[in-house]
């Protein structure tokens, strides 16, 4: 539009009618600009009222669009809660009653899963994580790894939860979760319990009832960088070796105040078996061990899911699986594991990357044959009688090894009742703990 500009020239007032868009030679040239700025300002006003405009309309559509997917996705995830409803009946609360329809089928998982990503799998356990109602209809709408990990925080803390603290490979403490249950009994050592790689102590907290229940006090800890103790840094603030493993169990005892000797139970790989060399060189403290579907007899393989751990490159991918422990421990299980149970052996592994590293860093130092020869020798030694408790329906360890062992050793031998795997406390609590209880005492 026309706009009016008064003018100061030397001394004389004049009104000027310009346009805001013409530059006539008539007005100074400050005044051209300001003129022309004005317009320009007055244009861009106009245009962001229109843009902001647009893009208010572009924004509720894509509202409207997302809120669409999020329905869409709800219903189909909502579509598997039939599924989830017998993942959830996987174990038998009887077991005298028909469970074949809850056994795992063959190739899911052991030996038969094939291949350098053998582990991504269909078993069960993982389709509960990533379908699992109880994420669904979070604040988010569902199913998030950031949902997941604040819906899994802290709830296996449960009442018989401890801590202690220990010193760390640098001198500083690093802080041991363990369980207690029971009381103490005049002239009865506790059971203690340690736990395989990818596994911790939540595994034997059925048995640890039942053992209260009798009578017989237990403890069982997360070794450091499983479950809900410290995850210190590889290669800094603790050594994932055997020594390393058995000075932890020697300070875990004295921080705790553990009457020794003690019954030693052990289960899995790894710190199972350091844990079984640690009992047998430590008379003192210990007085017997039970062994729990731990690797014994020398040649046996290792699982090529653990084996990757040991591998370049390959390794660091790994670490990162979320759902690689509940996957592991399934899989040489007969039965399916609850969708709750899988929750504790996933959560240390969505809170941090230190837990998938500290396995890295304990695979790669571990020397399979190495150790079940030491392991056997020290059996066969007699310093602390050894009981071998086994679960015949491993899809890792086979019955036969486990046989030979203890003819070997002179190890006392006893097949748990039942259909029972490789994590047979979790499988078959009842059947475990009657096969064992008479050696808790």
């Amino acid at each position: 539009k026309p706009s009016l500009v008064f003018l100061a020239v030397a001394g004389a007032s004049q009104l000027v009618l310009t346009d805001a868009f013409s530059a006539p030679s008539r007005l100074p040239m400050a005044l051209q600009r300001n003129a022309g700025r004005a317009a320009s300002c007055g244009l861009m006003m106009k245009w962001t009222d229109e843009e902001r405009a647009a893009r208010a309309q572009a924004q509720a559509q894509r509202n409207a669009k997302l809120i669409a997917e999020r329905e869409e996705r709800q219903r189909k995830l909502a579509e598997r809660d039939s599924f989830l409803d017998e993942q959830r009946k996987t174990i038998p609360q009887n077991m005298q009653k028909e469970g074949s329809q809850y056994v795992m089928p063959e190739g899911n998982y052991g030996a038969e899963a094939g291949g350098l990503f053998g582990w991504a799998n269909n078993n069960p356990s993982s389709k509960s994580a990533v379908y699992d109602t109880e994420f669904i209809n979070s604040a988010t709408g569902g199913a998030g790894v950031g949902d997941m990990m604040l819906e899994l925080r802290g709830q296996g803390r449960t009442d018989e939860s401890k801590e202690v603290q220990i010193e760390g490979k640098d001198g500083k403490p690093i802080t041991i979760f363990y369980r207690e249950m029971g009381q103490p009994v005049e002239g009865q050592g506790p059971v203690v319990c340690v736990h395989g790689v990818l596994d911790h102590s939540w595994s034997y907290r059925e048995m640890m009832q039942m053992m209260a229940n009798d009578g017989i006090q237990s403890f069982a800890l997360d070794m450091p960088g499983c479950g809900y103790s410290a995850w210190p840094q590889p290669g800094y603030e603790y050594d994932w070796s055997e020594e390393g493993v058995k000075q932890t169990l020697d300070r875990f005892l004295d921080a705790a105040g553990i009457k020794t000797p003690v019954t030693l139970m052990v289960q899995g790989y790894v710190y199972g078996q350091y844990a079984l060399i640690w009992g047998q060189e430590n008379p003192d403290k210990v007085q017997r061990i039970i062994v729990l579907n731990t690797p014994l007899q020398t040649g046996t393989a290792l699982p090529f899911p653990l084996q990757q751990y040991q591998l370049p490159i390959v390794s660091s991918f790994v670490a990162q699986d979320a759902m690689r422990a509940e996957r592991f421990l399934e899989g040489g299980c007969a039965y399916a594991i609850e969708s709750d149970t899988c929750d504790r052996y996933r959560e240390p592994f969505l809170e941090s990357m230190m837990p998938g590293l500290a396995v890295v860093d304990l695979m790669q130092k571990f020397n399979m044959d190495k150790t079940l020869q030491k392991a056997k020798s020290l059996v066969a030694s007699g310093a602390v009688p050894t009981l071998v408790a086994w679960a015949t329906s491993d899809k890792y360890l086979t019955t036969e090894d486990a046989e030979a062992f203890c003819a070997e050793t002179g190890a006392t031998y006893a097949p748990i009742a039942g259909q029972a795997g490789y994590l047979s406390t979790v499988d078959y609590a009842e059947s475990t703990y009657g096969t064992v209880k008479t050696w808790c005492r």
